[in-house]
């Protein structure tokens, strides 16, 4: 068909990068790897939302469990950390509200050090709500409620239901 194409010879001082612009560039490199990457906090905006998700659930799981043991259960917010406790009687026993037992969470949270019954928020992630709420054997909650974080939508917690929106 077509002869083959034979490709004029580069021009003699045109073949490739020097040694020293290899060796520039790798140092600009190490530079900005050592200066510029530690301060971009890439994850930030995932633990946000991975912690949003986290307190709902707690909440949630709270919520669920006083119905399915027929217990009152308690979620205390102390600094940026959520507690839950449960009563070891049923409500209109003696001793009803004085919740002396941990509810373990299904997950243990990473950021806790090993405390099964606590969420705690990872840091520079500050969390805001009520100091405490309660959670019937029906599943309503003992006020309305509403968990804040920056640039993060609201929590709210119905009063009448418990339902987590």
């Amino acid at each position: 068909m077509f002869p083959p194409r034979i490709l004029p010879a580069a021009p003699r001082g045109a073949r490739g990068f020097t040694l020293i612009e290899l060796i520039m560039v790798i140092l600009i490199l190490g530079i900005l790897a050592v200066f510029v990457l530690p301060r971009a906090d890439l994850t930030r905006g995932f633990q946000e939302v991975g912690f949003q998700d986290a307190v709902r659930a707690t909440l949630e799981y709270a919520r669920k469990s006083a119905i399915a043991e027929r217990r009152n259960v308690r979620v205390t917010l102390a600094g940026n950390n959520l507690t839950l406790t449960i009563d070891n009687v049923g409500p209109e026993d003696p001793g009803a509200g004085s919740f002396p037992r941990q509810l373990a969470l299904p997950t243990p949270d990473r950021h806790c050090g090993g405390a099964a019954h606590q969420l705690c928020a990872p840091p520079g992630i500050t969390l805001g709500g009520p100091a405490t709420l309660d959670f019937s054997p029906l599943g309503r909650a003992s006020a309305a409620a509403t968990y804040t974080m920056t640039d993060q939508p609201d929590i709210n917690v119905v009063a009448e239901t418990g339902h987590v929106r």
